[in-house]
């Protein structure tokens, strides 16, 4: 392969990852929220989600240009649960209820003793960034080809949910970028037009409110990804 033939394929890989950017919303949510956190100068939040924005729109790219005709289809989404289930031999009730109530107890300590280290460091030290960037690039490299257990992937998005989503997603968004432009600067924040982050302020300054907004942050990201 020539110089010039790597270079039209890197620049048509750029372009497909451009209109996978175009096309999938949660990309570009993740770049202008990526953009806009550099500029308020939290340089290592901004980073990392413009690192899994600019991630998902090339993995997006890769996978469009070697999808076959079967892709999309539940063998294509990888083991369903019959498969699951032959290569696994079933538990009994009681056994299986023992086992889930194990793991509810192990979640609930292992996001008890997190979120009360963690809430005790001082909010955007270096070790309370690392705390928090460690945990969700763990769960990014986790969930990043598959999902955590099979299932079935369905060709449309329920309205309801996709309608409930994408308002309240804008709605959030429209506010942030309102409160932002109202500012006296883009890195200086305004009470008299508060962005989201300054309203929960309040409750981050103390080291009860970190621990609980952590515990609550690790438990909705855990239902999210089981999901």
């Amino acid at each position: 392969m020539t110089g010039g033939d790597a270079l039209h394929q890197w620049v048509a890989g750029l372009g497909q990852a451009a209109r996978v950017c175009i096309r999938e919303p949660i990309i570009v949510i993740l770049l202008l929220s990526g953009v806009f956190t550099v500029i308020s100068g939290s340089y290592v939040q901004g980073g990392v989600l413009l690192a899994v924005a600019t991630g998902l729109a090339w993995d997006g790219a890769r996978a469009r240009h070697r999808a076959g005709p079967s892709a999309g289809t539940p063998a294509a989404q990888g083991a369903g649960p019959d498969a699951q289930a032959k290569r696994r031999p079933p538990a009994g009730p009681l056994a299986a209820r023992r086992q889930r109530v194990l793991v509810m107890v192990a979640g609930v300590a292992v996001v008890a003793a997190y979120a009360s280290v963690v809430g005790s460091f001082t909010r955007y030290s270096w070790p309370a960034t690392a705390a928090v960037a460690g945990v969700a690039a763990v769960a990014v490299a986790i969930g990043w080809r598959r999902p955590l257990r099979p299932r079935l992937v369905s060709a449309k998005l329920p309205r309801r949910g996709a309608v409930l989503w994408g308002g309240l997603l804008v709605a959030a968004g429209a506010w942030e970028l309102a409160a932002y432009f109202q500012q006296p600067s883009l890195s200086a924040i305004s009470y008299a037009h508060p962005t989201i982050s300054a309203l929960t302020d309040p409750l981050l300054v103390s080291y009860p409110g970190r621990a609980a907004a952590l515990a609550i942050w690790l438990a909705v990201g855990w239902f999210l990804a089981r999901r």
